[in-house]
């Protein structure tokens, strides 16, 4: 599911409409949340910020929305990958580091040194 399509779930599920959602932002019309709902723009993060607040969810929940849309976009559905992603960012470099080697081990074993 698109992220505007998610958003526009989110949205209804909390009762407020286009309109109020826009005035919390400090629109004073509902073109931009319509725009993000049909999928014809992708807000900022400082805007994934407002929304969150706006809509009274912890803003990582809507990093995470966000994120799931990119990687479904991507042909990524699997949830064992979407919830690595998830966890991704808290690591710290080290760990990245490791997943990144184990990665390319398996890429370079499937796949070959020219992949």
């Amino acid at each position: 599911m698109e992220f505007g399509q998610k958003l526009r779930k989110l949205r209804e599920e909390r009762g407020i409409s286009q309109q109020e959602l826009a005035k919390k932002l400090g629109y004073k019309s509902n073109s931009y949340i319509f725009d993000i709902e049909n999928g014809d723009f992708i807000p900022s993060e400082d805007k994934l910020k407002k929304l969150a607040k706006a809509l009274r969810i912890p803003f990582s929940r809507m990093k995470d929305m966000m994120l799931e849309s990119k990687l479904e976009d991507m042909g990524i559905k699997d949830p064992r990958f979407i919830g690595m992603f998830k966890d991704y960012s808290r690591l710290g470099e080290e760990d990245k580091e490791a997943i990144a080697k184990v990665y390319l081990e398996i890429r370079e074993a499937k796949l070959g040194a020219g992949a």
